[in-house]
């Protein structure tokens, strides 16, 4: 890896950490697609690990690069979360160490439209994200005639 590399890495990891005095970060990709989506602006703050629950957007070190997703679970004996993207349907779940978390996601920006995560919309937008994964978890468990519908509403969930 070369200088300019790792010096690239770790400028792109301060900004994030930073991000609520310098400004916020670009999201990029469509993982946590309808709640977050190419081109919205967030605002990644430091995060105490006790802090962290269910429904958090958070955002971690993988390599060279920092995804930002949801956190359906917390393995506080282990100092690792359980993390998906809202719309990874089907994906494994990611396991993201403690030592990787760089921050939680406290606002998103979207046309000029500042939402944060006291919002109502960002709350109902985490139930609704967890619940999705709960059913979708249940109907993959499920076998028989119950399993399609539950497919079929935690799709209907993941696009409101």
């Amino acid at each position: 890896m070369s200088k300019a590399f790792r010096a690239r890495v770790a400028g792109q990891e301060l900004r994030l950490r930073h991000s609520a005095a310098i400004g916020p970060v670009y999201f990029h990709g469509e993982t946590m697609r309808p709640f977050l989506g190419e081109g919205d602006h967030l605002v990644v703050e430091p995060v105490e690990w006790s802090s962290i629950v269910p429904g958090d957007v958070i955002t971690y070190r993988f390599n060279d690069k920092f995804p930002t997703r949801r956190v359906v679970e917390v393995q506080h004996e282990t100092e690792r979360l359980i993390i998906r993207g809202d719309s990874i349907k089907g994906w494994p779940d990611f396991v993201v160490a403690r030592a990787d978390v760089l921050g939680r996601a406290e606002a998103r920006i979207r046309d000029e439209r500042r939402i944060d995560v006291r919002s109502g919309e960002w709350r109902r937008a985490a139930r609704r994200a967890l619940l999705m994964q709960r059913l979708v978890n249940l109907a993959r468990r499920t076998r028989g005639p119950v399993r399609r519908p539950l497919f079929l509403l935690a799709r209907l969930l993941q696009h409101r």
